[in-house]
């Protein structure tokens, strides 16, 4: 399996906080059958002082680390960019950073407000060569209030990455409802870990693969942690969605 969304790199943000613990995740990742990960920091988030060159080097740092202690696990660069007004031009300006330097780049979004133009700053965004991979919409508050919202990024050509904890209903019943939903109805292109740590918010992907699996088969859910990932390393064309409704929740009463 491939881990797409991962804040391993260590002192960074608020994912790994040393090495050690950057150690320790990425053999947590291996006993699970992970095989390579994407490592993400955020990147455009003001909370934290990373920027592309920093984040870069401090990468080099970590895969010579991973060889110096004979860990078996591929490390590829990337970041998890935060929506920004500008951000067509500062890919512009070479401050952006995709998954290993090519077409495909994680996009959080806004937990709370989302611009009106989204749509357009999206089509923009793929027009001029950036695919953008909208990370765990079903936990994005606008989103869970709205789901059509997404539905609507992805027609445009957005592709769509749900968190493995809100699939097994670690981040609440709303999260694990939209992103179960998602995956029934054909609108979900990857499951990362999203992992910041060795606790709670570890990186596993195997319960949520399962879950996956139940759904719609070991082959499509393998398109989820395997296929789809191997596309973004290879720079090859993914499958959109276009989801026109999702399945309408079940409500159980009790009398």
């Amino acid at each position: 399996m491939i881990d797409i969304h991962c804040h391993i790199l260590p002192g960074l943000d608020d994912g790994a906080d040393d090495a050690e613990e950057t150690l320790e995740m990425c053999r947590l990742a291996l006993s699970e059958g992970v095989t390579a990960i994407f490592a993400t920091p955020h990147l455009f988030q003001g909370m934290f002082s990373t920027d592309r060159s920093l984040i870069l080097s401090v990468f080099e740092k970590t895969r010579n680390m991973l060889e110096e202690e004979g860990i078996p696990l591929k490390l590829y660069p990337g970041s998890d960019l935060h929506l920004v007004p500008d951000l067509l031009e500062r890919f512009a300006q070479g401050k952006g950073l995709t998954l290993n330097h090519g077409k495909y780049f994680l996009l959080e979004l806004p937990s709370r407000v989302l611009p009106q133009n989204l749509n357009g700053m999206i089509f923009d965004l793929i027009s001029n060569g950036y695919i953008p991979i909208i990370t765990h919409p079903e936990r994005n508050e606008v989103i869970l209030r709205k789901p059509s919202i997404l539905l609507q990024m992805l027609s445009v050509g957005a592709l769509c990455q749900i968190t493995a904890m809100s699939v097994t209903g670690e981040f609440g019943k709303e999260s694990e409802w939209l992103s179960r939903a998602l995956i029934e109805a054909g609108g979900v292109h990857f499951i990362a870990s999203d992992a910041h740590s060795t606790g709670r918010r570890s990186p596993s992907l195997l319960p949520a693969l399962q879950v996956a699996e139940g759904q719609v088969g070991k082959e499509q859910a393998r398109r989820f942690v395997v296929e789809n990932p191997e596309a973004v390393l290879a720079g090859e064309p993914i499958e959109g969605a276009v989801v026109e409704a999702l399945p309408r929740r079940k409500r159980f009463w009790l009398f």
